[in-house]
C-alpha cells in the first residue's frame, strides 16, 4: 500500500527516531510525485529536522527554493495565536492546496507532529472534530494528510482520538494497513473517548502488521 492523495493516515510512533523515519519517508514519495510538502514541526527542532531530511537525502535548500518544501513550527501551524482552531486550520490547509496547485505542483502533501497537543492550549478538545474533518477534506482535495502521534507521551484518550479518525495506520517497519477503529466522520465529529480500549486496539492493529 502506498500513500496517494485523498488519504488521511496517522503514524503511530515509539520514539523520535521512528518519527523521522516516518516523516522523511512521506516527504520524499510526496516530491517524487510532484507535489508541495507542507510539514508541522513540533517534536524536532527546525533546523534538527532539516538536518535529518538532508541526512535522508532529500536536498532541502533546493527543495525550499523552489517552493517544494514548506516547514513550520506548531507556533505557525496548529498553535498560531496560542490557541486551536480546526477551522482556521483547514482554511490554511485549502488555501495551501490552492496556492499548491497554481505553482505547478500535483497537489499538497501535507503532514504534522501532534505533539503540540500535549501543550493543552484553548481549542485541543476539538481534536476528534478536527481529525473526524480533515477525512473529507482530503477526499475532495488534491491532497493528503498524516498525522504523527507519539505513542508514549500522548494520553489513551487522544490516541482513541487518533484511531477513530484515520482511515489508515503507519506503524514502524513501515507497514501502512487499514485501520479496522476508524469511524465515518459524521460519527466521530462528537464521539467520545474509550482510553481503556486503546491498548487491546494498538495490539490488534500490530498483531495484524
Amino acid at each position: 500500500m502506498v500513500y496517494q492523495q485523498g488519504d488521511h493516515v496517522c503514524a503511530l510512533y515509539l520514539t523520535p527516531e521512528e518519527q523521522l523515519v516516518a516523516a522523511i519517508e512521506y516527504i520524499r514519495a510526496g516530491l517524487a510525485r510532484g507535489e508541495r510538502c507542507f510539514y508541522v514541526c513540533c517534536e524536532h527542532e527546525l533546523p534538527d529536522f532539516r538536518a535529518a531530511l538532508k541526512q535522508g537525502g532529500i536536498d532541502v535548500e533546493g527543495e525550499e527554493a523552489r517552493g517544494a518544501l514548506l516547514l513550520k513550527t506548531k507556533h505557525d501551524g496548529h498553535l498560531e495565536g496560542g490557541r486551536f482552531d480546526p477551522d482556521k486550520m483547514i482554511s490554511l490547509l485549502d488555501a495551501a492546496v490552492k496556492d499548491a496547485l497554481s505553482a505547478g505542483f500535483k497537489g499538497l502533501c501535507a503532514a504534522g507532529d501532534m505533539t503540540w497537543v500535549l501543550d493543552e492550549v484553548p481549542g485541543t478538545e476539538r481534536l476528534a472534530e478536527y481529525e473526524a474533518r480533515l477525512n473529507r477534506f482530503y477526499e475532495s482535495s488534491h491532497a493528503l494528510g498524516l498525522c504523527l502521534y507519539n505513542l508514549k507521551t500522548m494520553a489513551p484518550a487522544t490516541i482513541d482520538h487518533c484511531l477513530a479518525t484515520h482511515k489508515f495506520v503507519r506503524i514502524e517497519g513501515p507497514i501502512l494497513l487499514s485501520n479496522p477503529f476508524y469511524e465515518l466522520p459524521e460519527q466521530a465529529f462528537q464521539r467520545t473517548a474509550e482510553p481503556d480500549q486503546v491498548q487491546r486496539k494498538i495490539q490488534q492493529i500490530y498483531s495484524a502488521a
